[in-house]
């Protein structure tokens, strides 16, 4: 699954994010708010999907570093938090994914 319009919107408002050598607070407080807002809102995303989203923007790497470490402790915390999840039944296959 893609990652949604509202997602894209929020995440393109941290693409513009430039700095020397280290992030601010302010800068840094922004990516947390921005995946906060993404999962509160009821989108997902996944990881790879971020990556890939990452590499059609031009940032530093220090930002790209930084928004990757808070995507995937944001979404860790929120499906730790939301427990929640398809459950398998005895007719599963039980290889762990979503037959």
């Amino acid at each position: 699954m893609p990652l949604s319009e509202h997602s894209l919107v929020l995440l393109n408002q941290i693409a513009s994010i430039d700095c020397k050598g280290t992030l601010d607070s302010e800068q840094d407080e922004m990516i947390k708010d921005t995946f906060k807002k993404i999962l509160s809102s009821g989108n997902i995303y996944k990881i790879d999907e971020i990556e890939k989203w990452l590499e059609t923007i031009s940032t530093n790497p220090v930002v790209t570093e930084r928004i990757l470490n808070v995507a995937h402790y944001q979404k860790a915390k929120h499906d730790a938090k939301n427990p929640l999840k398809m459950a398998h039944d005895d007719d599963s296959c039980g290889c762990g994914g979503d037959c």
